[in-house]
């Protein structure tokens, strides 16, 4: 009769071989979890990116829509509206008559650009925003400001609209 018993000397894992898969799968882990940081914060900062340019492009059309419907502009500081200045960071949209249909305006509290109403003309933070007359055409408005980028720095724009008229 032959021995039931299998001579085989399979003892299952050692404790070395059971370290070393624990420690490779860690080195994975932490290079799978690096890479998906790097990835995620990629994405986080060129969508901050995107949303700027978007909220520039929608705040320039906004601006040149207004100033194409007017007749004249004056540019004011929004501490004296009555005085009109060469660059300042109130701008009044007037009709043919020389009334003023319509204002955009610096609002330091909100750090934003206002209408006539107070209200946000763009949800994103703006600084230094300054109005003024184009030296060459006079009825075209120039304007520039700063606004933040996907990682905090401020960028500056400029962009102009003209009078239909």
């Amino acid at each position: 009769m032959r021995p039931i018993r299998s001579e085989s000397r399979q003892r299952g894992l050692t404790l070395t071989e059971l370290m070393l898969v624990i420690m490779l799968s860690l080195v994975v882990m932490l290079g799978a979890g690096t890479i998906y940081r790097g990835v995620d914060h990629t994405f986080r900062t060129n969508t901050r990116k995107l949303v700027a340019q978007k909220e520039s492009s929608l705040l320039s059309t906004v601006i040149s829509r207004r100033v194409r419907t007017a007749s004249n502009f004056m540019i004011y500081d929004v501490a004296d509206r009555t005085a009109p200045v060469d660059a300042g960071n109130g701008l009044a949209l007037l009709d043919g008559n020389g009334v003023v249909t319509y204002r955009l305006e610096w609002d330091n509290t909100n750090q934003t650009l206002a209408d006539s109403t107070g209200a946000r003309v763009t949800a994103m933070n703006l600084q230094n925003l300054l109005f003024s007359a184009d030296p060459v055409s006079p009825k075209t408005v120039r304007y520039v400001y700063q606004t933040y980028d996907g990682i905090g720095n401020l960028v500056d724009i400029q962009s102009a609209a003209s009078l239909r008229n």
